[in-house]
């Protein structure tokens, strides 16, 4: 499972693929193929690279619902993150836009001053959908007080580290760090002792500064989102402490290189003792290096004074354009229902967004394994994660986060000062800023 994808371009080309496509689902160019069908009801349900490990699990799902509702076909098809908008514009331009469709809640941004999705207060009670799901979870899915998606599976962040490589370098469980002042000091002082990299986390390209500064409390633009602030003083000084871990060695360049989905790769290959990300890779660690799963210990996310730590959600929307809206939001409910969202996360190492299935002893008691305290310690925090990087409700929000990492970047793989890489950052983010 992806825990973080970019399949957005910020060039002017697709921005304008964006709005024709908008254009054509407004101006309702779907429903030239997507009426009644001889079969009835024909429901297209798209999710984003769950195949083919889900294959058997969507089948199962897909045939109990049919049974329970005659005249009603569900088609369900998966299709690559790379490929999301292309598939879209495909679709839109033979008439055959899908009825559902799962996206992260970072996208929904993207798409909703569009008009692309349904509200769903018009199919349901607003207190009953409220009642189902974690307010958290929920709030991600609503812009100006329209629900336009429902929340899906969930992750959150943890610390992950490597109890053999802390003792020999003299550190033990209690020294792993719970805050980022804390994180920073024991960067340092792993490398001074043991002549190694303490971690490798992403600062500059597919950056998590912002993750740290939302849970410091420091903005990165005024809260109309009108202005950059991430420039000024407080803020610049926190960004500054990263680059210069990295300047003075105490950091790989590749945290300003490398994209963040080769977060996991340093910790599992031994060379780093620990890494700040979701607990999500702990399977993949223990796939592909069985040895360092176990040493590997968990501990909880660090976090800025807030004490607040990130959310990653998927959800579901039903677009605006679909002939059978009503139809397309009971499926919707079905999949997220407590049982199947339950049946879904047994699968995969997630956590549901409905609040009896996070309450289920699955996701409550532990046997001590490393697997089950992940599983645990996870759905104990996530009721109070949230989203910490604000910007990614812009609808540009790919390029302010470009912007972003090229200034991180430029700071430290250029002579450029950090504050003048920020400065030049703030003046672009600007410009977009002030273009909505």
């Amino acid at each position: 499972m992806q825990q973080a994808h970019n399949i957005y371009n910020p060039s002017m080309k697709n921005r304008l693929l964006i709005s024709l496509l908008a254009l054509m689902l407004s101006a309702g160019f779907s429903l030239s193929c997507s009426g009644e069908k001889s079969e009835g009801k024909v429901i297209e349900f798209w999710t984003l690279q769950l195949s083919p490990y889900f294959d058997e699990y969507f089948r199962d799902l897909i045939t109990r619902y049919e049974s329970e509702h005659p005249g009603v076909t569900i088609r369900h098809i998966d299709i690559p993150y790379d490929a999301a908008i292309q598939k879209l514009m495909a679709a839109a331009s033979a008439g055959t836009p899908p009825d559902i469709i799962n996206l992260s809640s970072d996208f929904l941004a993207k798409f909703e001053k569009f008009g692309l999705f349904a509200d769903l207060r018009n199919h349901d009670s607003e207190d009953s959908i409220r009642s189902r799901y974690l307010e958290n979870a929920l709030a991600e899915c609503v812009y100006d007080n329209k629900i336009i998606a429902l929340p899906w599976y969930l992750n959150t962040y943890a610390m992950i580290y490597n109890k053999d490589l802390l003792r020999k370098a003299g550190f033990d469980s209690s020294d792993v760090p719970k805050t980022f002042d804390e994180f920073t000091a024991f960067i340092r002082e792993y490398k001074n002792r043991a002549g190694k990299y303490a971690t490798f986390w992403n600062i500059g390209r597919d950056s998590y500064l912002p993750m740290m500064l939302g849970s410091e409390d420091i903005p990165m633009t005024d809260s109309q989102m009108t202005k950059a602030l991430f420039n000024k003083p407080e803020s610049s000084e926190k960004i500054a402490e990263w680059v210069d871990l990295v300047k003075g060695k105490y950091l790989s360049r590749d945290c300003v290189i490398r994209p963040g989905s080769a977060i996991i790769e340093p910790y599992q290959s031994g060379q780093v003792a620990m890494v700040f990300t979701g607990p999500v890779f702990l399977r993949q660690v223990k796939e592909n290096a069985p040895g360092i799963y176990a040493e590997t210990g968990i501990a909880p996310p660090v976090t800025g004074r807030t004490g607040k730590h990130e959310l990653a959600a998927m959800a579901l929307s039903v677009l605006s354009s679909s002939a059978h809206k009503q139809e397309s939001y009971e499926f919707v409910r079905y999949i997220l229902n407590a049982e199947n969202q339950l049946r879904f996360a047994k699968m995969a190492p997630v956590f549901p967004s409905h609040n009896d299935a996070l309450k289920d002893r699955y996701f409550t008691e532990t046997d001590g394994s490393l697997e089950t305290t992940a599983r645990v310690m996870g759905a104990e925090y996530l009721p109070s994660a949230t989203r910490l990087r604000s910007y990614l409700r812009h609808p540009r929000f790919d390029q302010l986060r470009n912007f972003f990492d090229e200034a991180i970047q430029n700071a430290v793989l250029t002579r450029i000062s950090t504050q003048d890489a920020l400065d030049k950052a703030a003046k672009s983010w600007n410009a977009v800023l002030d273009e909505n």
